[in-house]
């Protein structure tokens, strides 16, 4: 009976060696991959922030052609501004202001009969 308990506790012991490497190779495996993790991760940053920076002066570009065209507009309102390419939509707003201003006389009398 000795001699099974021996053998058990060698067995075990075995065992045990055997998942300690084992551990520790898994340990090493594991280290290794976070450290690409990280490096894919930082990789990921920098590209995410060099998008939302691309978005960023694409925003301010659109508010720079939405300032110059209100300056257009405010300058063909005085009559300073006479460009010929630019009359189909002068034409374009007065109807879209002309339409506007339909509506709101239309609420208005809306509103009068309730």
């Amino acid at each position: 009976m000795a001699a099974k308990k021996r053998d058990a506790h060698k067995d075990f012991n075995r065992f045990l060696d055997q998942a300690r490497d084992r551990f520790q190779k898994f340990g090493k495996e594991l280290n290794v991959l976070a450290k690409k993790g990280e490096v894919e991760i930082v990789k990921a940053t920098k590209a995410g922030k060099i998008q939302l920076d691309i978005m960023g002066l694409g925003v301010q570009k659109e508010k720079l052609y939405y300032d110059i065209g209100k300056k257009v507009a405010s300058l063909n309102v005085k009559k300073k501004l006479d460009i010929a390419e630019l009359e189909p939509f002068w034409k374009k707003l007065r109807k879209l202001e002309q339409n506007a201003r339909k509506k709101k006389r239309e609420l208005s009398a809306a509103n009068k009969k309730k």
